[in-house]
């Protein structure tokens, strides 16, 4: 990608936050070209250091490449990436449109600031990726404080807090807490499965509020509540975590995550050591978002049809 001979005499500038920004600008600039001066450790334009760089080739150093097909294929991996399922297939039309894919893509992100705030992020990690070995294999000095994608998901959690407030009042937020409530219970309504019953009950069960059950809420600017977080606490036993809903625009973004880190900050000022999150039907894939961190499992449900298991026996 890069040619490799620099003088032992240069090196590059140190990689600090402003430097990074300014040369992911240059990057993204695609109408103009852009060096680093080594000597007097800044970017210049192209245009303005030809002579002197006939002089001294040595004193300057490419910028890392950044073509068109470089952003498309980062937006194809950010829309494999996205798990908000109205977005996602948003987005996947508008890749497949050919001219003007650019501008739509754009467009369509700009609709949920949270989206966009994602894509932007995830876009920054993609050029900082770049950065990094354009680093490494001009200075041999430079080493990494954290290998590129460690932690991203931290980043881009703390990004997304920006787009929502949270607000524990249930008082405030009855309303939608109901209208969050009938919306769930219409979800697990209209599942085709043999054991509806059995599941609709336990899930009215979970969302019958009582006098130790508080609620976490998550609101847009514009004050819409979009996502419910219901946990139970009693003294100085774990806290139990007994139903959530997220509505679907915003699925997939983190929003379980960042209600979930708030029950957690919560109960344990309350003097609760543990968390118990209880996982039913469509919700359990939630499981592997604990992966990374020591869980253990204290109760499973298993439904089986009898005449299955009476078949399997004979």
């Amino acid at each position: 990608m890069y040619e490799k001979e620099t003088k032992s005499y240069y090196h590059l500038p140190p990689l600090n936050d402003e430097f990074m920004f300014q040369i992911i600008f240059c990057m993204e600039d695609q109408s103009n070209e852009y060096l680093l001066d080594l000597e007097k450790q800044v970017i210049v334009e192209q245009v303005f250091v030809d002579q002197r760089e006939a002089e001294n080739a040595d004193r300057f150093l490419a910028l890392p490449e950044w073509f068109p097909s470089d952003g498309y294929h980062t937006m194809e991996k950010f829309v494999a990436t996205l798990r908000n399922p109205v977005y996602r297939q948003k987005l996947k039309d508008v890749l497949n449109l050919g001219r003007g894919v650019f501008r739509q893509f754009k467009d369509v992100v700009h609709e949920m600031p949270s989206i966009e705030r994602l894509w932007f992020h995830f876009k920054d990690m993609e050029m900082q990726k770049r950065i990094y070995e354009w680093y490494e294999l001009y200075d041999a000095a430079f080493t990494f404080s954290r290998l590129p994608g460690e932690g991203l998901e931290d980043d881009a959690l703390e990004a997304l807090q920006e787009d929502f407030v949270f607000s524990d009042n249930v008082t405030e937020h009855f309303d939608e807490y109901e209208k969050l409530r009938d919306a769930c219970l219409d979800l697990y309504r209209s599942r085709n499965v043999s054991y509806r019953p059995y599941l609709l009950k336990k899930i009215e069960k979970a969302w019958t509020l009582s006098d130790k059950d508080r609620a976490i809420f998550a609101l847009t600017p514009e004050r819409e509540v979009v996502a419910i977080i219901i946990w139970h606490h009693e003294s100085s036993l774990p806290a139990i975590v007994r139903a959530y809903y997220v509505c679907t625009p915003y699925r997939g973004l983190g929003l379980f995550h960042l209600l979930f880190d708030r029950v957690c900050e919560q109960s344990k000022r309350l003097g609760a050591q543990q968390t118990i999150l209880e996982l039913w039907d469509e919700s359990i894939p939630i499981e592997s978002m604990f992966r990374e961190i020591s869980t253990k499992t204290v109760r499973k449900c298993i439904f089986i049809e009898n005449s299955s298991w009476i078949d399997s026996e004979k």
